[in-house]
């Protein structure tokens, strides 16, 4: 006999969970959330799971993909990249479940803000280790802005919740906003977001066996993405389209 729903009189189905979904990166649409999606079904449905507990798991596995990174080798290098994607699909699981079982909470988003921030700079930190780059400025200029989109991303959340903009007579980011509304009418990111780039230098790359190469585009589109994040975040503020990048 299957498990009955702990959470709810009634299964969810594919169509609960996409409702619930927060704007899709571009990577997670193409390749992680088909997997997301089934697994957010059997804990729901099936399982007592909550979404801490989901969001420990996640770190678990940044954390094994930090100690493949710090080994080094090739096979150490894929390995670390798959267990990133888990980690990804775990990101990409807990926030539904707690949507969809009535269990947000600020702590569950700040836990999952902190451990995913954490957890990318350790693995970051590992790579270098691996890489004898951990002592080059630009490394930790990586680092920094970790901590600043992180920074940015979470107080933006916040202020959304409360801030209530106009954008007035700026054409300019009226302009912006309907290329964002464009995507965001699609349930898509507007442009490439931090899991994109976290998903270039900690997956794709150490898979091709090119983790320096990575890792030094990587710094670049880093900063691209920061500065999106800012602008995008900044026009959120002053709009009523209350999303973000």
């Amino acid at each position: 006999m299957s498990a009955q729903p702990y959470y709810s009189h009634k299964s969810v189905n594919r169509y609960d969970i996409e409702a619930v979904l927060p704007l899709k990166t571009w990577w997670a649409t193409l390749l992680v959330l088909p997997l997301s999606i089934r697994l957010i079904e059997i804990i729901v449905n099936r399982t007592r799971i909550k979404p801490n507990t989901i969001t420990f798991i996640g770190v678990i596995f940044r954390m094994i993909t930090a100690l493949c990174f710090f080994w080094g080798a090739e096979k150490g290098l894929a390995a670390g990249a798959f267990s990133y994607v888990a980690a990804y699909v775990m990101d990409c699981t807990d926030g539904a479940v707690a949507r969809l079982t009535g269990q947000k909470s600020e702590f569950g988003r700040y836990l999952d803000h902190v451990s995913d921030l954490l957890g990318d700079i350790v693995i970051l930190l590992a790579l270098g280790w691996s890489l004898n780059v951990l002592t080059t400025a630009w490394l930790w200029a990586m680092i920094c802005i970790h901590l600043a989109e992180c920074y940015i991303s979470y107080l933006t959340g916040f202020v959304l919740q409360y801030h209530k903009g106009s954008l007035g007579s700026l054409t300019v980011l009226k302009w912006f906003n309907l290329y964002r509304n464009f995507f965001f009418k699609r349930n898509l990111k507007s442009f490439f977001s931090f899991p994109d780039y976290t998903a270039l230098v900690f997956v794709f790359f150490p898979i091709l066996g090119l983790p320096a190469l990575g890792l030094q585009l990587g710094c670049y589109f880093l900063v691209i993405i920061a500065v999106y994040t800012i602008i995008s975040s900044f026009t959120a503020i002053y709009t009523d389209l209350k999303f973000f990048p």
